[in-house]
């Protein structure tokens, strides 16, 4: 009978996941780019209190030339509606081979962007530097001086705390980074660093060294009572040659002051085809999975994405997790995902993918839904359908950056609904396009079982 009731729960799970309605809106353009210059890596924030005050931002960049020509070519911009996504207003950087970047609004309606790039005036002339930039109104207008945080940083991620009586409106970076030691060799660590005034300042940072491994520090995110949690995975195409990535989380309760020791999230993650970044994101609303951590990546050997979830805080996570969609496995297919929790404890993850290697040279991207806890996900919602380049350049491009980098943009409005973004291919241009994404229900426990 346990067996019967068990088996008929998880049916009953599949089937509620499966019956709930997604809604893709038709995509509004954000921006528009002429050849040979293509969007990558858009980023995507919201007012906390105002669902239609949009900031995004995304780094431009040439798809011909020698590499010293495009570094020198590429640039960020940050895009901002106050319409809830219908019109938008551009703001170029200057900053030479400016990548990853990052921005966030806060509850006061102050703005940040972050990203790596020169930085004039600031010696060595090199790239990698991480900086901010802060914005006193929301990203329409941006301070002249930007905030130099260090070098060398890779992947910069950032969290807001916005639920936390005592930390409300902080800041958190983290970065891959790998300073030198004595002796100069290359050690790698897991970056963290604060800032309590909006990006204009930011606090002595911590530096982890987790083990004696090459790391790669991800993604941060916020509990409700302030905890903050970063992720980091092994590097399985270094020494010892791990035939998989192990992926973790260090947890601090003090403001990313201390970290307590690596907690284990799981062993399926990659070796991908090639470098991609992780997704962590926590629920912060008042339903029932409150807290709960979602981890997802790609599976080993090129397999489907696979999101794993921790109900205690990061101490346990239900391995191997649950995969998202049935995507077979391809190792030519590139898939790279993104993650958000609305306020009714929805979870959506976007998964974008290309197969740039298999004479299939177009740009997808899905969505899917849990309403369980991450238990099970609905079928994909296609947010677009196949993208393709048509011009000479797009063979060059669709190698270099076969899915436009290892994150899009995802997040959800104060209203419930999710909002993503993403780069394409239309009648030649790069553009960068973005929708809403409306979910019906929401997140619901599983009965007690009996």
């Amino acid at each position: 009978m346990r067996l019967f009731l068990a088996l008929l729960g998880s049916f009953a799970a599949a089937s509620l996941a499966g019956a709930q309605t997604v809604r893709i809106a038709p995509p509004t353009e954000v921006a528009r780019e002429t050849e040979p210059r293509r969007f990558s890596e858009p980023h995507l924030a919201v007012h906390p209190g105002n669902p239609n005050h949009l900031l995004a931002a995304a780094f431009v960049l040439p798809v011909s030339g020698t590499l010293d020509e495009m570094r020198a070519a590429q640039r960020c911009a940050t895009f901002v509606s106050s319409d809830g996504g219908h019109t938008w207003r551009r703001q170029l950087f200057p900053f030479v081979d400016c990548a990853d970047p990052q921005v966030a609004v806060f509850p006061d309606g102050q703005a940040v962007f972050l990203a790596l790039a020169e930085v004039p005036g600031v010696l060595p002339k090199r790239s990698n530097w991480l900086f901010a930039v802060h914005s006193p109104d929301g990203g329409v207008m941006w301070d002249d001086a930007p905030t130099v945080v260090g070098r060398p940083h890779d992947h910069p991620a950032i969290a807001v705390d916005l639920t936390s009586p005592a930390r409300k409106g902080v800041l958190y970076v983290t970065t891959h980074h790998e300073p030198r030691d004595e002796n100069g060799e290359l050690v790698t660590s897991v970056f963290v660093a604060r800032s309590r005034d909006s990006g204009k300042s930011f606090d002595d940072p911590t530096t982890l060294i987790p083990n004696n491994l090459h790391n790669f520090g991800e993604m941060p995110a916020v509990l409700t009572d302030g905890t903050v949690v970063a992720s980091f995975v092994d590097d399985a195409t270094g020494r010892p040659y791990f035939p998989r990535r192990r992926a973790w989380v260090v947890r601090s309760s003090d403001g990313a002051t201390t970290f307590s020791p690596p907690l284990f999230v799981n062993d399926v993650c990659g070796s991908p085809p090639s470098f991609q970044l992780s997704a962590l994101v926590a629920d912060t609303s008042d339903g029932p999975f409150r807290d709960r951590l979602y981890f997802a990546c790609r599976q080993s050997g090129g397999g489907s994405v696979v999101v794993t979830a921790s109900g205690d805080r990061g101490d346990t996570w239900n391995r191997p997790g649950v995969a998202v969609g049935t995507s077979p496995v391809n190792a030519d297919a590139r898939r790279v995902m993104t993650m958000a929790v609305n306020n009714k404890g929805v979870l959506g993850v976007l998964v974008v993918e290309r197969r740039a290697k298999t004479g299939d040279q177009c740009l997808s991207a899905d969505f899917y839904a849990s309403l369980d806890g991450g238990a099970s996900f609905t079928p994909p919602a296609e947010v677009s359908a196949s993208s393709c380049g048509t011009s000479p350049v797009d063979a060059i491009a669709e190698r270099m950056f076969p899915t436009y980098g290892d994150y899009f943009g995802l997040v959800t409005s104060p209203d419930g609904r999710f909002r993503a973004m993403w780069p394409e291919m239309r009648d030649g241009h790069s553009v960068l396009l973005t929708t809403v994404i409306d979910v019906d229900g929401r997140a619901t426990a599983p009965a007690a079982k009996h």
